[in-house]
């Protein structure tokens, strides 16, 4: 029964709000499906059991009626109070550990990388004759082989 393709039609096709083509498969499925057959009578007899108990039973009074929205109301909030808590707690912690991480990320913070020097070197330490670095005496090789170029 869990795998049959028919078992969310039978409350439509049991409480009549089936087109006719679709009330025309089930009623032949109906034939051929033991259990969708036993499911239906079980509906159907629990269709007239709420029927006899409502018929039986006088309405609910305007107080009744108030008490039971103000029940349902108090328990909805209760839920959306529960879930906005629970969501400001996760948000506190995220708050509060980003908050650490980044009071602690700048109070230990590296030195830094020794190429930010290099910039604000004067125009004397790159005018000075020491060109003893592998990169000075490379690129200075790189300089005077062009013999294509003309002093």
């Amino acid at each position: 029964m869990a795998d049959c393709e028919f078992q969310n039609s039978l409350m439509a096709y049991s409480d009549g709000q089936l087109d006719e083509p679709s009330r025309a498969q089930v009623e032949r499925h109906l034939q051929e499906c033991p259990a969708c057959a036993a499911e239906l009578a079980q509906l159907r007899a629990l269709s007239r059991n709420v029927g006899a108990v409502l018929a039986a039973q006088p309405g609910l009074s305007q107080i009744a009626r108030h008490r039971l929205h103000a029940k349902l109301d108090s328990v909805m909030d209760d839920g959306i109070l529960r879930a906005a808590r629970f969501i400001s707690a996760i948000a506190a912690c995220v708050l509060a550990g980003c908050s650490i991480w980044l009071v602690r990320g700048h109070q230990l913070s590296p030195a830094p990388p020794p190429w930010v020097d290099v910039a604000s070197q004067s125009d004397t330490s790159i005018a000075s004759s020491d060109n003893t670095s592998p990169a000075a005496v490379w690129y200075l090789a790189s300089a005077t082989n062009r013999p294509d170029e003309l002093p």
